[in-house]
């Protein structure tokens, strides 16, 4: 790997570092019912969300381009967005907060590990932004959520 892709696959880390501290910390101070919230036609419950966050990550970066098993057998059942129908998600066995922290966390990890060994060339960039903004969106999405829900910001 070449100093300029180097610098590169360090910031682009960085940038999925801050964007998963973004997202812990807009549900951080959320107790466990909040996280799953009402049932509403125009938001996700949050406890999905974050869990789907991350396996989108690890579905085009980790499967997709490194070719690895999932981490969780039950993932693409949990949290594929196009396979599971918006009302239904209320319904899923979703692991607990605390599983699904732990989750994020593997696949933040391995990502991160990647990164060090890999060529960051523009195919593998690509597949690394896309989920980078993909948590972006989803952030937004947090946000708007609490503002429906009433949820003031409180950060821990």
């Amino acid at each position: 790997m070449d100093a300029h892709a180097k610098g590169s696959a360090s910031e682009l880390a960085q940038g999925l570092v801050d964007a998963r501290a973004r997202t812990l910390a807009l549900i951080s101070d959320l107790a466990d019912e909040q996280l799953m919230g009402p049932r509403l036609p125009i938001a996700n419950p949050l406890l999905w969300e974050i869990g789907h966050v991350a396996w989108f990550q690890e579905k085009w970066v980790l499967r997709h381009r490194g070719k690895a098993g999932p981490i969780r057998e039950d993932a693409d059942a949990l949290y594929d967005s196009i396979a599971i129908a918006h009302d239904t998600r209320w319904d899923l066995p979703l692991p607990s907060r605390e599983e699904t922290l732990a989750y994020m966390q593997k696949v933040m990890n391995r990502i991160i590990e990647r990164l060090g060994s890999i060529d960051l060339d523009r195919e593998e960039s690509y597949f690394h932004y896309l989920a980078l903004f993909h948590e972006d969106m989803h952030d937004e999405a947090f946000t708007y959520t609490r503002q429906i829900l009433g949820y003031r910001f409180r950060p821990v």
